[in-house]
């Protein structure tokens, strides 16, 4: 009996190419006249390159969200709260996200917080806040977030480029 190893190529397309990222009026506390405001991006697609779906470990591979956030006016003790959100995307759902190939049997996996990959990112997973002690005229702060990506081993399905669209909204 002869075996036969297929390899897909996954590509989580989107998180960078075409984001759909939502800025907006951040939530903001202090004491002045101020106004907060934060824009998010992707600094690159996550791209799992190809799969072999006879290998033992699972496909893994990161990307970074990129989220500025903007104090601006005359502000003391101001605080910007936000969460980070990445939807199902254009296949699948949260918990059960799939990339979209050349088949009908699509590829599973999945978005993490950390690289223990036991918490789905999702809509609204991942919260911080960013303060100043003052602000004259503007302020802002740049914080990086790793998503974990990882299709599970074990998946024999049709050779050819798998891909997802995720948004990623800074919700406020």
């Amino acid at each position: 009996m002869t075996r036969m190893t297929r390899t897909a190529l996954a590509v989580l397309l989107g998180l960078g190419s075409c984001l759909a990222a939502h800025d907006a009026r951040a939530a903001c506390t202090g004491l002045g006249i101020f106004s907060c405001s934060a824009t998010v991006s992707v600094l690159a697609p996550l791209a799992f390159g190809n799969y072999n779906p006879g290998n033992a470990t699972p496909t893994s591979n990161t990307t970074t969200v990129r989220v500025v956030g903007t104090v601006t006016g005359l502000g003391v003790l101001v605080t910007l709260s936000y969460s980070i959100g990445l939807n199902a995307g254009t296949g699948g759902s949260i918990a059960n996200r799939q990339l979209n190939g050349p088949s009908t049997t699509p590829l599973a996996y999945n978005l993490y917080t950390s690289n223990a990959y036991a918490t789905v990112w999702g809509n609204g997973t991942v919260t911080d806040s960013y303060s100043a002690l003052a602000s004259l005229g503007g302020n802002s702060t740049t914080r990086n977030y790793t998503v974990y990506g990882r299709i599970p081993a074990g998946q024999y399905v049709a050779p050819g480029s798998y891909g997802n669209t995720i948004t990623v909204t800074v919700i406020y």
